[in-house]
């Protein structure tokens, strides 16, 4: 019993120091806008990025274009 619980102990520190030097993953895309035409989505998107963001994507939507951004 305390040899299973040394291992299983062993086995999270090992997992712990592992996850610790993976880098972090990036944010998942949020959904911030929903513009009439693709020009106007992608000239937000850009200045999102001039301003903070990492990357944006224009996909189609129900009225128009939806703006993603990570």
């Amino acid at each position: 019993m305390r040899l299973r619980t040394a291992l299983a102990g062993a086995g999270l520190a090992g997992m712990a120091v592992v996850g610790v030097g993976v880098p972090a993953q990036a944010a998942s895309w949020q959904p911030y806008g929903v513009y009439g035409s693709y020009k106007a989505c992608v000239d937000a998107g850009q200045q999102y990025v001039r301003e903070n963001f990492n990357a944006y994507k224009c996909t189609t939507a129900f009225a128009g274009y939806q703006l993603w951004l990570k």
